[in-house]
């Protein structure tokens, strides 16, 4: 059997037992946990309390007005808004219950989130006490994190874009793109870029959507025999970057390839992009700093090895990167800063002061605020975590939402929101 057929039948089977969990998709597309457990849990319970119809019980309220609309708040994934502080100090849990979901993100005192509840939906609750507001189903199977554009909100799933209304959660418009794992789409000037990665007799494609109507712009099929797409896109100058193996920089207006970097070792991880330079994590371990304009390489570092579809953060020009060996911070030319020890880091997103990362694991549920000046550690979290499902990935899923105030953090037995 070919290689491309063998990768193929595994992706499908890992589908098969629950769908995609990657640095955007977080756990919308996983498995409910099983009935085996007394008490029995529901999307709407939060282990020990009784389950409550719609929301957590008794919430403490942590109102804000952060706009994160999507994956890594901006278009270039840096994972940093400027003047947002979260939680540096020892944290308060406000409120917390069980739900199978994305990390949210934040519009308009809302959170967005795409969660599994007899089959996956798309859900907006009150940021301040995530209580329900609407939920609505969501076709195509796994789906990745919400992005929220003006009135619309996007979603990925594993065969279809659709946009929903952000008031009221009535659909839009649903689009075919194809079959393969889902990301987080990149929204500019009301044009949403997104890529598929390739599932059996499916291509790796990359789109272009108008957000109001729905129309396709243009869409381009990734010349490559390797199934390597497990992140998102990232959007900056006039370039769509795509990490399928290679690097690949496309032309927004029309979707043309117009540079391509080969790795040492494949990367299926998220690009980040800031100013004139690309950041990639290859499978081999090594963070590669290259230019927005030809793909030259600037500079690398020594990393370990990423957990697939995830990202670097950008702020200030300070570069965090998490892996599988613990969270490193570079300068922007590519010298250390510091490390901290950790083990299966999820993406890491960054305050004025502090990165926040989770890791992932039975052993390693915990989530960090690590001090952004000498990577010293803050304060740490770790969950009262058990065993939900041999096929849902334990600890923390995907990036950590900071806001003014507050911290969203999801793990295998639920969200929680942190305040100060």
């Amino acid at each position: 059997m070919p290689p491309r057929s063998r990768r193929a039948l595994l992706r499908a089977s890992a589908l098969t037992l629950g769908g995609l969990l990657a640095g955007c998709s977080g756990d919308s597309g996983r498995s409910t946990p099983p009935s085996t457990e007394p008490p029995a849990a529901t999307p709407e319970q939060f282990p020990p309390p009784e389950p409550t119809p719609g929301s957590p019980q008794n919430p403490e309220p942590m109102p804000t007005e952060t706009e994160w609309t999507r994956l890594q708040a901006d278009r270039g994934n840096t994972g940093h808004l400027s003047d947002v502080t979260a939680v540096t100090g020892e944290p308060d849990v406000y409120w917390a219950f069980y739900v199978s979901s994305s990390p949210p993100v934040v519009a308009d005192g809302s959170l967005y989130m795409t969660e599994s509840r007899e089959g996956r939906t798309v859900v907006a609750r009150d940021a301040a006490t995530g209580e329900l507001q609407w939920t609505t189903a969501v076709d195509g199977g796994a789906t990745g994190m919400p992005c929220v554009s003006g009135e619309t909100v996007l979603v990925q799933s594993y065969g279809h874009l659709s946009g929903f209304d952000r008031r009221s959660g009535d659909q839009l418009w649903q689009r075919s793109i194809g079959r393969g794992p889902p990301g987080c789409p990149v929204v500019v000037d009301d044009v949403a870029y997104l890529a598929n990665g390739a599932f059996s007799e499916w291509s790796t494609e990359i789109f272009a959507y108008d957000v109001s109507t729905g129309t396709r712009q243009w869409r381009t099929t990734l010349e490559t025999d390797e199934l390597r797409l497990d992140g998102s896109v990232a959007v900056g100058d006039d370039y769509v970057f795509v990490v399928a193996g290679d690097i690949v920089a496309f032309d927004t207006t029309d979707g043309r390839e117009t540079w391509r970097t080969e790795l040492d070792a494949p990367a299926e991880t998220t690009p980040t992009v800031t100013d004139d330079t690309v950041y990639v994590t290859d499978s081999g371990g090594t963070l590669h700093a290259v230019r927005t304009a030809d793909g030259s390489e600037r500079w690398t570092a020594v990393v370990g090895e990423p957990e697939p579809g995830t990202a670097a953060a950008i702020a200030d020009g300070e570069v965090y990167v998490g892996t599988k060996s613990g969270l490193y911070s570079f300068t922007a030319t590519g010298e250390t800063r510091w490390e901290f020890d950790l083990a299966e880091a999820t993406t890491p997103t960054v305050d004025t002061d502090a990165v926040y990362v989770g890791e992932r694991g039975f052993r390693n549920r915990t989530v960090y605020a690590v001090a952004r000046a000498d990577g010293s550690e803050l304060w740490r979290y770790t969950t009262d975590e058990k065993q939900v499902s041999d096929t849902i990935q334990a600890g923390v899923r995907g990036p950590p939402t900071p806001v003014e105030g507050g911290l969203y953090v999801v793990a295998a037995d639920g969200i929680r929101a942190f305040g100060r």
